[in-house]
């Protein structure tokens, strides 16, 4: 019997099982509204577009704040795309949070000074850990666990959800308030769809619901011609980029891509006690060793790209 798994089939699935607004209700099984609506914004298609339908009123309800997690790495167009997108977004505050500096963080940890704090943690502890591509003697390549969406995306943007319900650094959140996170995943990716896990956090994906794929919100600016096109929002080095965002990489933002070939030739050695060595592109060869603007050569070397690069991302708020 065939193991391989239907996408199509699990996204539609899934999508259907979106489709329907989540409800509230009290003590005495009354309906009622959620405490407070935050939407996750990615400031890359997906969120971009539902933040700006219901700036438009075309969203049933309007959250009550928006919330872009910088993680110090993301492209320019995007940090130019959130300016643009705080001007425009009228309704709501869009609040910015952050960790820190992904790539800073990443660098230290691969390359810790001897005795200090990162050093003892080691690159497979508490650090950024995004899903780099570990090649071992013989050649077996695998990828790292990935916990830097979490760390980085999730963690702050709850962190700021509690300061803003007014609950005080660990107190538990009183059992009446209710969060509605709105994430922009659309009817395409919904595969990437995963339930929080607080009590008192409720997800819900208002694109599913509206039937909305990314084409579709590729559609809605182009048809209202009243929005710049955002790019899709991910962290410049992110090892989940195919050869297609690669080459628009090296081709179009020849300065991010000298970014990510330092970065990457940084991490090489970034496994404490390992024979290991660390890469960001799937081919585990130097990034700046690849020449992505020859696709035919590129193809026959490197094989095929991540159709679905974000599907096993761990949150669901990357590259929306």
């Amino acid at each position: 019997m065939s193991t391989k798994i239907d996408r199509k089939k699990l996204n539609n699935m899934a999508a259907v099982a979106a489709t329907k607004e989540p409800e509230y209700f009290d003590e005495e099984g009354n309906k009622r509204e959620p405490t407070m609506r935050i939407l996750s914004l990615g400031a890359g298609v997906q969120s971009s577009c539902l933040a700006l339908m219901a700036q438009e009123g075309l969203t049933k309800h309007k959250p009550d704040y928006m919330i872009f997690a910088d993680t110090g790495w993301e492209p320019k167009f995007v940090y130019e795309h959130v300016e643009y997108l705080k001007k425009a977004i009228t309704i709501c505050p869009l609040i910015t949070v952050e960790r820190g500096n992904i790539r800073e963080d990443l660098i230290k940890a691969a390359n810790p000074e001897p005795g200090s704090r990162e050093e003892e943690k080691s690159f497979a502890g508490r650090v950024p850990n995004p899903p780099l591509f570990a090649a071992r003697p013989g050649g077996k390549v695998g990828m790292l666990y990935r916990q830097c969406t979490h760390d980085y995306k999730v963690i702050p943007i709850q962190k700021k959800i509690r300061e803003l319900l007014g609950v005080k650094p660990r107190h538990r959140v009183p059992k009446d308030m209710i969060v509605e996170q709105w994430i922009g995943i659309s009817t395409d990716e919904a595969m990437r769809m995963k339930n929080a896990r607080l009590p008192w956090l409720t997800s819900r994906w208002p694109l599913i619901e509206m039937g909305m794929s990314r084409m579709d919100c590729l559609n809605w600016y182009k048809d209202i011609k009243k929005h710049p096109m955002p790019g899709k929002s991910s962290c410049i080095g992110c090892p989940y980029h195919h050869n297609d965002q690669w080459k628009n990489m090296q081709k179009n933002y020849p300065e991010d891509f000298a970014d990510a070939v330092e970065v990457d030739n940084l991490i090489r050695n970034g496994l404490k006690n390992s024979e290991a060595k660390l890469y960001l592109h799937k081919s585990a060869k130097p990034l700046g060793d690849i020449n992505f603007l020859e696709p035919k050569k590129q193809a026959s070397l490197f094989g095929e790209t991540f159709d679905e690069e974000f599907a096993d991302e761990c949150e669901g708020l990357c590259g929306v």
